[in-house]
């Protein structure tokens, strides 16, 4: 259906998409490797991390109408012919809702326990091969301050072996609530919140996605688009289907739609795979505590 194709999703703007023929997936974090040294006569040889499993175990997801005959024959105003095109629309939507998920559940562990058994944003994240733990969970609203700060300490997220990654966020994830605040961050000419005449830094830099299944109107994220495509995985086991059967019984008409897609289920998860080159801002109205978090496959901050 044409109505399944309109160009209104987010999914696979962020997901990296995978193909699957299992009913479970399975996926290992690897960790990082240490500098080139200088060669001796013979080459130093070095190893990886083993990090946290992940396993993702799939689900099927289907939606019908049934129509009678009847009611076909006797539409004067095409209405019941519209009815499928719905089943399209409905697809797309539950798609998109699961998809914005992961965000919108990144501060608690009702969609995504990492191997670490956190949350996706977390104080105090462990990885194998290290004793730092890394925090990405921070303090501040969506501002052009803010997003700079934010992509500052992205530029020093580690891997296991403490040496940087170079994550680099290019992507602003907002609700329709902050679409005009990011907006006005990436496109303005002049510094925003001065009468100066400095030119603002972040002009250009970034790309705005303005999703509106994202619940909370404050949240923001600040992604590295490339690293999310690599470890933010979504898993089509059955592409959405749509069919059609006759009830002979009754002269019922069916259409349905089915679809076997990804579910991730963290049981022994890998929280680094998933802990992507993200960064969010979690605001609380009226006055109370700011929530921001930074998701990283490494460190948004060192804790000794």
């Amino acid at each position: 259906m044409d109505e399944y194709a309109l160009p209104e999703g987010q999914v696979d703007n962020l997901f990296g998409m995978e193909k699957s023929s299992k009913a479970t997936e399975y996926d290992l974090g690897i960790g990082g490797m240490g500098d080139m040294e200088e060669f001796d006569g013979s080459i130093p040889y070095g190893d990886f991390s083993q990090q946290y499993r992940t396993s993702y175990t799939h689900k099927e997801w289907v939606k019908g109408i049934k129509i009678e005959r009847k009611l076909v024959d006797d539409d004067q105003y095409s209405v019941i012919n519209r009815r499928p095109q719905q089943l399209a629309l409905v697809a797309r939507r539950t798609r998109e809702k699961h998809g914005a998920s992961v965000f919108n559940n990144a501060f608690n562990t009702s969609v995504f326990t990492g191997g670490d058994t956190y949350a996706l944003c977390a104080t105090a994240h462990t990885r194998v091969g290290t004793s730092t733990t890394v925090g990405n969970y921070g303090t501040s609203a969506l501002s052009a301050t803010s997003v700079e700060a934010t992509r500052l300490l992205m530029r020093q997220f580690t891997d296991e072996t403490d040496n940087i990654v170079t994550a680099k966020g290019d992507l602003l994830l907002v609700p329709p609530s902050l679409g005009q605040t990011a907006w006005e961050i990436v496109n303005s000419a002049g510094k925003l919140g001065t009468a100066d005449n400095d030119p603002n830094y972040s002009k250009g830099r970034y790309k705005i996605i303005e999703w509106d299944y994202l619940t909370d109107s404050n949240n923001w994220f600040l992604i590295d688009s490339r690293m999310a495509k690599m470890f933010l995985k979504w898993f089509n086991r059955i592409p959405v289907e749509f069919n059609k059967d006759k009830d002979f019984d009754t002269l019922n008409v069916g259409s349905f739609t089915s679809n076997g897609k990804k579910q991730m289920d963290e049981t022994a998860g890998n929280s680094l795979e998933l802990q992507l080159l993200i960064a969010e801002a979690e605001s609380i109205a009226n006055s109370k505590n700011v929530e921001d978090c930074s998701i990283s496959r490494q460190a948004l901050e060192q804790v000794e």
